[in-house]
């Protein structure tokens, strides 16, 4: 549920796999690994939770990324204590489920950014509602509460306290409380606060429907990719063959004259999605879709182009000094801290006349890549800024045994 999973992995040595395969296989892992999403029920402003930083009196508003009121519904038997999916939600009469949720990976910029990272899940079992139900002096141990708060961390405690009041209101239900939920070391803090909003209630056959639209939605994605790279490899003689050539197949598809230019790739490998930027003298172009537009040099239809922008003079001037520095500095082909899964991806295809580098940067801070990164954060809109966070990812890597070489 948050974009960084740290497992306990000693570090590699050496990664002998190229870069190209590197990236297919983790992008089919992510693709054929079982979708944890839920889909937005309601979309509605006045639904958000309110976050405060760690160690700062600072707050922002995220959306809930599943709201809804769900009756003649209630939870599974043997459903544990994990976020509560589809299947965990049985029918049952005189009964109702009510969601609150934010799901760090469904909201928008959410990988890399420390304050968004950690979902929370407050899912409520209720007896029937008839005209009101009135719940005071709450905390997380009252019954029929299922709470997931992993903002702090995983292994942070979770506790609730706060009030509840359901009022039916003919199709609908209209929804006031005031939820605080904290953990400690480390000490969060966020709020529940809604007043009075009005949400449909949804039989339990309509919950599964909604579920099942957004499953099959997702379940077409993975399917068209994978049929595009299963066809990719088919035209070859090998998966190797695929890589060895995708240079020459992307230069065919996009030819350049100029100096220098690069492409890179935001890789979101929990939403199988990339954000991908190229970077040429006259211009930037920003892509999101489910599909690199780039990788195996195929446009693909449903990636869609978000921003475009033209360079300005000391913008073209800095990418020619930071193409001529990269000819003679030493990259390796990939940066990779082990102990991260997920997380902070980037891959980087560098050309220039005759020649190319590929390089991917998987949770790992190398001061060269981020000089890249500055620079393509400084030439495109804030929304597309890519966190780098310096003193985080050395952090990471010390506790990993790696350093930044």
């Amino acid at each position: 549920m948050t974009p960084k999973i740290l497992v306990n992995i000693k570090p590699l040595s050496t990664l002998k796999t190229k870069t190209g395969i590197f990236l297919l296989l983790g992008y089919l892992a992510a693709l054929l690994s079982p979708c944890s999403l839920h889909a937005r029920q309601r979309r509605d402003t006045m639904a958000f939770l309110t976050r405060y930083k760690i160690g700062s009196d600072s707050s922002f508003r995220i959306p809930l990324t599943n709201f809804c009121f769900v009756k003649n519904a209630g939870f599974a038997r043997g459903y544990n204590n994990e976020w509560v999916m589809k299947w965990d939600v049985a029918e049952k009469a005189n009964s109702s489920l009510l969601f609150m949720e934010m799901n760090s990976t469904d909201v928008e910029g959410w990988i890399g950014n420390g304050d968004v990272s950690g979902s929370v899940q407050v899912v409520f079992e209720l007896p029937g509602l008839t005209d009101s139900i009135v719940l005071k002096s709450l905390t997380e141990k009252h019954k029929g509460l299922h709470l997931v708060n992993n903002y702090g961390g995983i292994e942070a405690a979770g506790y609730l306290n706060g009030h509840l009041r359901l009022t039916s209101a003919g199709e609908g239900i209209v929804i006031n409380c005031s939820l605080n939920l904290t953990t400690k070391k480390p000490g969060t803090k966020q709020q529940l606060t809604l007043g009075d909003v009005l949400v449909r209630q949804l039989s339990f056959a309509e919950y599964q429907v909604l579920q099942n639209k957004r499953d099959s939605v997702r379940e077409a994605d993975k399917n068209m990719m994978v049929e595009a790279l299963t066809h990719a490899i088919i035209a070859r003689d090998s998966i190797w063959e695929i890589e060895s050539e995708r240079i020459k197949d992307s230069l065919s598809k996009h030819p350049y004259t100029g100096l220098f230019r690069f492409w890179a790739s935001d890789i979101d490998k929990a939403g199988y999605s990339r954000t991908t930027f190229a970077i040429s003298n006259d211009s930037i172009v920003i892509k999101e879709g489910p599909y690199d537009f780039i990788y195996l040099a195929k446009n693909y239809t449903r990636d869609s182009i978000y921003y475009r922008a033209a360079l300005t003079n000391s913008q073209r001037l800095l990418l020619a000094q930071i193409g001529q520095q990269l000819l003679v500095d030493t990259l390796k082909t990939t940066y990779t801290n082990f102990c991260v899964m997920d997380g902070l991806i980037v891959s980087f295809d560098f050309e220039w006349p005759g020649k190319e580098r590929d390089v991917t940067m998987s949770n790992f801070y190398n001061e060269k890549i981020e000089t890249i990164i500055n620079f393509m954060n400084m030439i495109s809109l804030k929304k597309y800024h890519i966190w780098y966070d310096k003193k985080t990812l050395l952090e990471e890597q010390k506790g990993c045994g790696i350093g930044n070489k």
